[in-house]
């Protein structure tokens, strides 16, 4: 009887799904000294596993992955704790970008007005309506689109 082999699948769902510090591997190693001594009590593997599942020592066994959860591994190989770290410093890289770019612009569109003449810089503001021609035009798109509006058309 190989109660080592009985425990395995246990032992490896925490080697590979967490990336264990010297504390943590040895309260690891602890619990797992405990259930191996504990499994040595049963004949056969399905004895074990049936009274594995209603004991303490399980539920001690499932309080090791809430308890190091930190320390999980994330599918890019960091843990849990890395890759919190890693999205926090990218969100603040990413805002600060934005930031930058947004002043950026900001300054760019101001520098551009004050370059341009007056007579641009009003055409621009009032949508187009004080140039000679244009001016009467979108008057009278904006006059139809009121007649529109008051006779309920679209």
């Amino acid at each position: 009887m190989n109660t080592k082999e009985w425990i395995k699948p246990y032992r490896d769902a925490i080697d590979q799904q967490y990336k264990l510090d010297d504390v943590a591997q040895q309260d690891v190693d602890f619990f797992f000294t405990k259930l191996e001594k504990f499994a040595a009590g049963f004949p056969d593997q399905g004895s074990f596993a049936t009274q594995f599942l209603q004991s303490p020592l399980y539920q001690e066994y499932t309080n090791l992955f809430t308890k190091y959860q930190q320390m999980g591994i994330t599918p890019s190989g960091e843990t849990v704790e890395q890759a919190t770290e890693t999205l926090k410093r990218e969100n603040r890289e990413a805002s600060m970008e934005e930031h930058i770019k947004s002043t950026a612009e900001r300054e760019a569109r101001i520098a551009v007005t004050r370059m341009l003449p007056d007579e641009v810089n009003e055409v621009r503001w009032n949508g187009g309506r004080t140039l000679p021609v244009i001016g009467p035009i979108i008057q009278w798109v904006d006059n139809i689109k009121w007649i529109r509006r008051l006779l309920g058309k679209k």
